[in-house]
């Protein structure tokens, strides 16, 4: 479509107006198109408006619920098992004399005897060795003198008969209300336990812990009389001890310094009254003499170490570790 302008327009009515005055003229006027704008031409059909496409809506699919749920093995949370409290420290303002009362009488094993006189003065430990008839002469405060009563191993029946009923007392008293520490092996662990009931009118014990008179390891009951015991301790350690004949040790919690290979109390640990009493069901101070007169062989040497230890603890009434 081309447009005229009205300027274009003007013109042509103008030449029309002088060509009627005066035709002689002859003028010609050429009408010129009017250049097309550069704009492009507007479009007069309305304006769609965008098309929205809708997003389908995905439903999630839930899992299938299985019919029957897998079984869940529940792990039960066990409690630790608390370890036994030690046996408490009790300070006893006493004084002796002597440290030790080693008992050398009648029934004792004289190899074992000689062996803890060695490993007493090795260590300047004072004590006197008291046979037999020298205890029963002694009254309880003469026996408070002394610091430990040793009782060593041998015929426990023979030794506790040896000693009067009032010289059993006066050990008992001594240990129970004085304070005096007691320290046996074998057949001296044997004697330190029984009922009070029995050992009021019974010279085969001493009593100075009132118990259940001790059972033999089982050895003993197996027909073996002897035999080397690996016997572990609390600090995970373990000391093959020749054993010959001896107890089972009470099982006191926190008083069980060693156990016998199938578990049972080797060496024990108790307060009785105000005195502090260990007793061995074996034999650390057993010489390599003493070994082969009986035909052991430890398999980790001698043990005077450890029977120092016990010495050392009795005396100063320091309990050792235990289980």
């Amino acid at each position: 479509m081309i447009k005229y302008s009205l300027i274009a327009i003007t013109t042509v009515i103008l030449a029309f107006l002088l060509s009627g005055c005066n035709s002689s003229l002859g003028l010609a006027i050429t009408v010129a198109p009017v250049a097309q704008s550069a704009s492009p031409p507007q479009s007069l059909e309305p304006t769609k408006p965008p098309v929205s496409v809708p997003v389908p809506l995905v439903t999630p699919v839930a899992s299938p619920v299985p019919d029957v749920l897998p079984s869940v093995e529940l792990v039960p949370v066990l409690s630790p098992v608390p370890s036994p409290s030690p046996l408490p420290v009790i300070v006893n303002p006493r004084t002796y004399q002597t440290d030790v009362l080693l008992f050398s009488g009648s029934g004792t094993w004289s190899a074992e005897v000689a062996s803890i006189e060695s490993i007493l003065t090795s260590h300047g430990a004072t004590y006197q060795a008291v046979s037999s008839s020298q205890l029963n002469a002694m009254s309880a405060t003469d026996i408070a003198k002394f610091g430990l009563i040793i009782i060593p191993g041998g015929a426990g029946g023979t030794e506790g008969q040896s000693l009067t009923l009032q010289t059993h007392a006066n050990i008992r008293t001594a240990v129970q209300v004085n304070g005096v520490s007691y320290l046996g092996f074998c057949a001296g662990a044997f004697l330190a336990v029984a009922p009070a009931s029995e050992v009021a009118t019974d010279t085969s014990y001493i009593g100075v812990v009132d118990g259940p008179i001790l059972d033999y390891y089982y050895l003993e009951n197996q027909g073996t009389d002897i035999a080397m015991t690996l016997q572990s301790f609390a600090d995970g350690s373990t000391q093959d001890i020749l054993w010959y004949g001896g107890p089972v040790t009470p099982n006191v919690p926190g008083g069980v310094i060693a156990k016998y290979p199938d578990g049972n109390p080797a060496i024990t640990e108790v307060w009785s009254g105000n005195g502090f009493v260990i007793i061995s069901g074996g034999h650390p101070s057993a010489t390599q003499a003493m070994l082969s007169g009986v035909g052991m062989v430890s398999t980790d040497g001698l043990h005077f170490d450890l029977t120092w230890r016990l010495i050392e603890g009795a005396l100063n009434q320091a309990p050792l570790a235990a289980f």
